[in-house]
């Protein structure tokens, strides 16, 4: 399938990996190709998770990779790999972004007892937001989380038959319904709902290329994926058992 062809110089899309067309759109099956998306918090944001006693895990495909210091802070970096990615063809053969999805990844917020999960990410050019689905107590809501801006244009790269795609975008604020959200479920006071409301949370790279890996799953995952196993209940309830234990023998001596 020809993407376009200028001055004998032929782009061609089909580079082995799942591709349809409407139009000037293009929308790409990336499952198998090296396409992740790097989640950088800032210094700032992070430092004040952290007051908050706000840890993060990583859920499904999405994984950490290393981390970035800042001062004397260690700030995690998360990849959650990108599952499709849809731009489209100017008349001028400028390629846009419209949106990508990163599905099957997620996030685990936790401060003590409560637990909030953000997973099956959507970046949407139209509306300049991060989309996921917000899980809490056994279920499910979509929400625009961040909005950001194109801190980098769209590159697009081609080395032979190899196509590559990367962008950055910077500025990720949370939405008023993510705040409002977070600080319900993670029972985070007024004060710090304010704070929440201004920090920049860093940047998300997007890195796209033809080289191919193993498939990554793009179901999506669920409010059930933040339930524990079976195992780990049985590990608590020991914990709590040889506490109880701890105590009465305290209290005996």
């Amino acid at each position: 399938m020809q993407l376009f062809n200028r001055g004998g110089l032929t782009l061609v899309a089909a580079l082995g990996f799942g591709v349809s067309t409407s139009a000037s759109a293009l929308s790409l099956d990336t499952t198998y190709l090296q396409a992740n998306s790097t989640l950088q918090f800032s210094a700032s944001a992070y430092n004040a998770t952290n007051l908050l006693d706000i840890s993060f895990s990583t859920m499904g495909n999405a994984y950490q990779s290393g981390s970035v210091t800042t001062g004397n802070t260690s700030v995690p970096t998360f990849v959650l790999p990108v599952t499709n990615a849809d731009v489209s063809i100017g008349w001028n053969l400028k390629i846009s972004p419209n949106s990508g999805e990163a599905i099957g990844s997620g996030l685990l917020l936790t401060r003590g007892y409560a637990q909030l999960g953000l997973a099956n990410f959507a970046i949407d050019y139209t509306t300049d937001k991060v989309y996921a689905d917000v899980m809490w107590g056994g279920k499910s809501t979509n929400m625009a989380v961040y909005s950001f801006t194109e801190q980098t244009d769209l590159k697009i790269g081609l080395n032979g038959l190899a196509l590559t795609m990367n962008q950055t975008l910077g500025n990720l604020k949370l939405t008023g319904q993510a705040v409002d959200t977070f600080a319900s479920v993670l029972g985070v006071d007024d004060l710090f709902k304010g704070v929440m409301s201004g920090l920049n949370f860093g940047t998300i790279t997007i890195d796209i290329k033809t080289a191919l890996r193993k498939p990554i799953s793009d179901n999506p995952l669920t409010a059930a994926s933040m339930v524990p196993e079976t195992s780990t209940y049985v590990m608590m309830a020991m914990g709590l058992a040889g506490i109880a234990v701890l105590r009465r023998s305290k209290r005996a001596a």
